[in-house]
């Protein structure tokens, strides 16, 4: 499969979602438990044509989208209206534990492990919650104990350690908090293995926290605007908005000084926002060496915009081309940074980057 056919097969997985067959749903769900988990958190994660992805089952738009998985003994396939099949395969999973990295970690790709061990989040109050997150809170309204995560990590790593870490979650109680409660982790994580962190949060109050967070063996690491337009960012994201822009860039300038060029990332939400403002904010980011990574807006069941439209594909195309051509321009890629970044499962960066 060419490369443009390819990014146009995933540009509609990652908009539309996938419509599973009962008898593959079936098969999937015995082999994996968590297959229908809904959200970005868990969504499932997969390769098609050797590209990786990640694509919603479970939502209610997942079932209304003309692509459709389909098994046969063990093999599955994306079948498109249009008479195409592609097909897809499932990562392996990870290696039994028994402590609660069985619950939290999944596999993003072969070589990327995701886990989010903070399903609270300061914002999500009445009003300040931002449209586009599905996350539920959790019974016990807090974040899986720093130790635990680490034991659990430690146990994970002494049966295998081919994964690069990716860690993210709701911001708990505060920023500041949540830096704190990571760099604990990673300190933690650092007593026993080498491999890649890469790390997801809000900006924190005192931009001196990234340095510790870096010296405490963070690897890379991803802030997230989501929407550029600054009005149209406090209609969206009413908490969250609170970080001011300027700080944002404080925070990203510094973030380059002390990880690297190309070691930090920010995720900016198509579908949500003109494509145009997207575009531009990707000049801004990657004149300081960030690099943007663009996710679709997705109607998930559980998020106040559950009735809007998702994004529509081709709108998602036309602006990954451009920021494939921009990260090229300024000589970025997105596979500088382990992790989240270089999987690439839920956006396009790195298909338009190899196409260029």
């Amino acid at each position: 499969m060419d490369c443009k056919k390819l990014a146009e097969i995933k540009a509609g997985l990652l908009c539309y979602g996938v419509n599973v067959d009962k008898a593959a749903g079936e098969e999937l769900l015995r082999a994996r438990p968590y297959f229908y988990d809904k959200g970005f958190v868990h969504a499932v994660n997969a390769n098609i044509a050797g590209s990786n992805v990640c694509v919603s089952v479970a939502e209610g738009f997942s079932g209304k989208s003309p692509y459709h998985l389909r098994g046969n003994n063990g093999k599955f396939t994306i079948e498109i209206e249009s008479g195409e099949s592609v097909p897809i395969s499932l990562f392996d999973d990870l290696p039994k534990t028994d402590t609660v990295i069985d619950d939290l970690a999944r596999p993003h790709s072969n070589h990327v492990i995701s886990l989010w061990p903070s399903l609270v989040c300061c914002y999500d109050r009445p009003g300040m919650k931002c449209k586009f997150c599905s996350i539920k809170p959790t019974e016990e309204q807090t974040v899986v104990p720093a130790e635990d995560v680490i034991d659990g990590l430690k146990a994970l790593f002494a049966k295998t350690d081919k994964y690069a870490i990716n860690i993210g979650g709701g911001t708990h109680l505060h920023p500041d908090n949540m830096a704190d409660y990571l760099t604990k982790i990673i300190r933690g994580v650092r007593t026993f293995t080498s491999t890649p962190i890469s790390v997801e949060m809000a900006p924190p109050t005192d931009v001196k926290r990234l340095k510790t967070l870096h010296d405490a063996g963070a690897s890379s690491l991803i802030m997230n605007l989501e929407v550029a337009n600054i009005e149209l960012r406090k209609a969206i994201c009413p908490g969250k908005s609170s970080i001011s822009y300027e700080h944002y860039y404080e925070c990203y300038r510094y973030a380059v000084e002390v990880f690297g060029r190309g070691k930090v990332s920010c995720v900016l939400i198509a579908g949500i926002q003109p494509n145009e403002d997207i575009v531009t904010e990707c000049e801004k980011l990657t004149d300081i060496g960030v690099i943007p990574t663009i996710i679709p807006f997705k109607a998930m069941d559980d998020c106040e915009y559950h009735n809007r439209p998702n994004c529509n594909a081709d709108d998602l195309l036309w602006i990954s081309t451009r920021v494939g051509a921009i990260l090229r321009e300024k000589g970025l890629s997105p596979k500088m940074q382990e992790g989240c970044t270089k999987c690439g499962g839920c956006s396009l960066e790195t298909n338009y980057f190899d196409m260029i």
